[in-house]
């Protein structure tokens, strides 16, 4: 399983190192993009990170798929993840950050959402959705996720 973790950009190889140090045997897959890198390891490791005492990790995001990033085949994965992990009458957002892409970030918020609402039916709600389709693009590669909130790990970083 894939995970993304950001980190404050003069502090990303710490942030790596303490991945490593809280999730032995996890490969950390380093991108063109400070304060970013991926690891692939057990599905328990946001938790493990979660527990660990870190001071260089902000955000571990658990993904659901990582995939070429081409449009119609985010709005595939998504619409197929959406049908396997969003409750019926569940509401959802749609959030994209992208690195490196020519398509705006809005543009394919919109249309994702669009789609998820043809395919799920699902409501909008862009301020306290129940459920979140996060999808990272970086570089040539999008990481999708849906999930609530909560299986965000979000840390506070410790400066010196």
């Amino acid at each position: 399983m894939f995970f993304i973790i950001t980190s404050p950009v003069n502090r990303q190889y710490d942030a790596m190192w303490e991945v490593q140090w809280a999730v032995e045997g996890c490969k950390v897959i380093k991108t063109r993009h400070k304060g970013l890198f991926l690891i692939e390891a057990s599905r328990d490791a946001a938790q493990k990170i979660q527990e660990y005492e870190t001071t260089a990790v902000y955000r571990v995001i658990p993904l659901d798929a990582l995939i070429p990033a081409e449009l119609s085949q985010i709005e595939n994965t998504v619409v197929g993840l959406c049908e396997e992990k969003l409750p019926p009458q569940h509401s959802f957002a749609v959030r994209c950050k992208r690195r490196g892409f020519s398509v705006s970030s809005k543009d394919i918020e919109k249309r994702v959402g669009a789609v998820v609402v043809e395919a799920c039916s699902n409501p909008v709600n862009l301020d306290d959705p129940d459920v979140l389709v996060l999808i990272e693009i970086i570089g040539k590669k999008a990481g999708i996720a849906v999930l609530p909130q909560s299986e965000i790990v979000r840390k506070e970083v410790i400066d010196f």
